[in-house]
């Protein structure tokens, strides 16, 4: 073999190596742009403390939560929305939890302690136990307006 025909053999390869090499610089880069690996996110700020928040309420049978306490459907209760929750490594970790909030609908108005998120709530929505939806509306609705506001 001639050195002239070894030579764009190698080239290729090095390009090839090269081109490898960005792409996976590259698709490092993004990830780490978009912030996927290891990510924390901040809980919106939704009502500051004082201010009344609008939204929905519906109920859930409650177990172990997010915050990693286990809690029954007697207790005073709630699973706050993630965007309010946050998104941590260690969910257990989201300052949100022990928060309480009090939540007024139709029947009245119910102070709960936050024990979990809801995935499937909007911003301002919130997931109550069956005993605080029961003393701020009927079970039967499953879904009532509310305003909430942090305690």
């Amino acid at each position: 073999m001639s050195p002239t025909t070894a030579t764009p053999r190698n080239n290729t390869r090095s390009r090839l190596r090269a081109g490898r090499t960005t792409a996976l610089l590259a698709g490092a880069s993004s990830l780490l742009a978009l912030g996927v690996v290891g990510a924390t996110t901040a809980p919106a700020a939704a009502a500051p403390s004082g201010a009344r928040a609008t939204g929905q309420a519906t109920w859930y049978n409650t177990g172990l939560g997010a915050c990693g306490w286990s809690n029954n459907d007697g207790e005073l209760v709630v699973a706050i929305s993630t965007a309010l929750y946050g998104n941590y490594p260690n969910p257990n970790n989201s300052p949100q939890c022990g928060r309480q909030i009090r939540v007024n609908g139709p029947l009245g108005s119910v102070t709960v302690k936050v024990v979990d998120k809801c995935i499937g709530c909007a911003t301002n929505d919130v997931d109550l136990s069956p005993a605080a939806f029961s003393r701020i509306g009927d079970l039967n609705a499953g879904r009532i307006n509310v305003s909430w506001d942090w305690v």
